[in-house]
């Protein structure tokens, strides 16, 4: 009976399922491994969750990031985070981690972390339920600093909000154009001055608050603004309700919201451009005015100066003749003195002498006048009181009051020498 030798094949399936096993173990540990290594090297923060919410591992990152060395969590429960986190996220993040063992999917969140030196954290955590055997297995949490994102977000936030106070608090419009002339945005006094809503602003053109007539020039002054970059008018606008207000703009060619775009702003200057035409007016007629003021006065003059002449003629041909005769006449030597004297005062009324005295010191009284025109014919004191009937004394005090009058008072100055050069 022959030998039967052994089946070489049946001899190598199990070598060979060992060598398959022993390969398999090793790309195993080498993906342990590259995975040990991910786990340490990785920046964001790695923690892993069991259906308990026990945590299990933690990655060393969170030394780098928060201060904290993994062994504080390793092994704890999640309530563990409540000492390190703002109370209101850690309700939101329970919440969330709550939803999860119930099979729903959550989106990722923010969260306020302490970190160990006590500064704030904002953390986006991205949690991911793993599933085996259709039974979940446990909850992978990655989270991510993103705290300079969330302080230049608050910081582009504060910025803007700023510049849209500005932007409200003007007294004047504010608006962005497109180049078809069509509002991108504007402000509330847009709004309250026009009296459209936001609704009916977006819908309308810059032209559709213009007078029909001014429609082609508008859009050629857009044009020009995009062609030069800025740009200044006075343009009238018309409103919801009819009304037409005068504005004084100004524009210019900038960016926004990554288009070209106008930026322009607009004062109401109706009233202002009222007042002017009205003092334009007022200057108009107050000319014609001065205008008939000088022909008035040259007028007056001229009535003026016929009227003297025709006194002065009247005088010389009708007074002057008798009193002539008056003085051929056999009167008393007083009588003749006061003769003399009316022809010499009817004379000087006739003369600039009684103007410029009148004219330069009204404050003097007739008899004043009187003395003084006797001092310049040359009388004394004596001769005064007899022509006046009047006492030495009252003539002397009436020559200090003028003396007084004319400020020649211990001036060393004749009084009859002043009164000559007057005249």
């Amino acid at each position: 009976m022959k030998k039967k030798i052994p089946d070489k094949n049946l001899l190598s399936k199990p070598e060979k399922k060992m060598a398959d096993l022993e390969k398999a173990d090793e790309e195993l540990r080498n993906l342990e491994e590259t995975y040990r290594l991910s786990f340490e090297q990785v920046s964001d923060v790695i923690f892993i969750l069991d259906t308990n919410l026990r945590i299990l591992s933690m990655s060393p990152s969170v030394e780098t990031n928060l201060g904290y060395h993994p062994v504080e969590f390793v092994g704890k429960p999640f309530a563990r985070i409540k000492n390190v986190m703002d109370p209101g996220c850690f309700a939101q993040a329970s919440t969330k981690l709550a939803s999860i063992l119930e099979g729903k999917t959550v989106d990722p969140s923010d969260y306020i972390i302490f970190a160990k030196d006590g500064t704030l954290r904002h953390i986006e955590t991205n949690a991911t339920p793993v599933v085996k055997n259709g039974r979940l297995f446990c909850i992978v949490c990655v989270a991510r600093d993103i705290t300079r994102r969330k302080r230049m977000e608050e910081s582009l936030l504060s910025e803007r909000n700023f510049s849209q106070t500005i932007v409200e608090s003007m007294p004047g419009l504010f608006f962005v154009l497109d180049e078809q002339g069509k509002f991108l945005h504007w402000n509330d006094h847009l709004k309250i001055m026009t009296e459209y809503s936001d609704t009916e602003i977006r819908e309308r053109l810059f032209t559709d608050i213009r007078p029909e007539s001014q429609k082609g020039a508008v859009m050629e002054h857009i044009r020009e603004i995009f062609r030069l970059g800025e740009f200044s008018w006075e343009a009238e606008m018309i409103f919801k309700d009819g009304t037409r207000k005068i504005f004084r703009l100004h524009v210019k060619r900038m960016y926004y919201e990554g288009q070209a775009c106008i930026v322009g702003t607009g004062m109401d200057i109706t009233d202002q451009k009222r007042a002017e035409n009205d003092l334009k007016r007022f200057a108009e007629n107050l000319q014609d005015a001065n205008i008939a003021l000088r022909v008035l006065m040259q007028q007056r003059d001229e009535d003026q100066k016929d009227i003297e002449e025709k006194l002065q003629a009247n005088v010389n041909d009708l007074v002057i003749p008798y009193l002539k005769k008056l003085k051929q006449a056999d009167l008393e030597e007083r009588h003749k003195n006061h003769l003399q004297m009316l022809e010499h005062n009817l004379r000087e009324i006739l003369s600039p002498f009684m103007k410029n005295l009148h004219a330069a010191h009204a404050n003097l009284t007739s008899r004043e006048i009187q003395i003084m025109d006797l001092i310049k014919q040359g009388k004394n004191n004596k001769e005064i009181a007899a022509m006046l009937n009047a006492s030495l004394k009252t003539v002397e005090t009436h020559r200090n009051h003028i003396r007084k009058k004319l400020n020649l008072v211990n001036a060393g100055v004749n009084l009859r020498s002043c009164l000559l050069s007057v005249s």
